[in-house]
């Protein structure tokens, strides 16, 4: 009876290793960012960006699709311009992004006017879930940007260079992979980003 009990309560000492075994095997998927190790860290940030990466195309047909809408012919022209040359693997500078910004208030490139489907590309992007109501979706999508633009703001005021080398990772929220960038390298974009992020005054359309 003895011998019973100790192998009945040598099992149940066993099941917390035997529960958190398959940690060890999907440590991407099962275990918080937290816990990975540096390595992990650089590879499976770089599988999330690649997936990120997917649906960028999406994100930029949709743009293209839409830039034939506006009635301005000037912001037309600018926003043709800009997806053709983002499609030609070119960067945007500052200036010509806060020069289309009025359009993405509102008509035609507000969260309310998108359809269903770029809300989800746009969903994917930003690691969130695409398995909700319209509804939902876009008020998800909307909260999630009101929070980065929120969080943008107290970046400003505590100011960039003020940012740990951690910190400064920050960009790779908002769509850059930083994963192998010099933190100096990190502040600067995000310098350029929060110019432009702070510019748009937390609209979100």
């Amino acid at each position: 009876m003895s011998t019973d009990k100790s192998s009945w309560f040598r099992s149940k000492s066993l099941l917390p290793n035997n529960f958190s075994f398959p940690r060890y095997l999907f440590p991407r998927q099962l275990l918080i960012r937290h816990f990975w190790t540096p390595k992990q860290q650089a590879e499976f940030l770089n599988t999330y960006h690649n997936m990120r990466r997917e649906a960028y195309t999406e994100v930029i047909d949709g743009l293209t699709h839409l830039s034939h809408v506006p009635d301005d012919p000037q912001l037309r022209q600018w926003m043709l311009y800009l997806c053709k040359k983002v499609q030609e693997g070119l960067h945007p500078d500052i200036t010509e992004l806060k020069a289309v910004r009025s359009l993405f208030v509102g008509h035609p490139f507000g969260i309310q006017q998108l359809t269903v489907q770029h809300v989800k590309v746009l969903s994917r992007v930003l690691f969130l879930t695409t398995r909700l109501p319209s509804f939902f979706l876009r008020n998800r999508l909307r909260s999630h940007l009101s929070e980065v633009h929120y969080l943008d703001q107290a970046m400003v005021k505590l100011g960039v260079s003020q940012l740990t080398d951690e910190e400064a990772q920050a960009c790779y929220t908002r769509g850059l992979n930083s994963v192998h960038l010099d933190p100096e390298d990190c502040r600067l974009w995000l310098n350029q980003w929060l110019s432009l992020s702070c510019s748009l005054r937390g609209k979100t359309g």
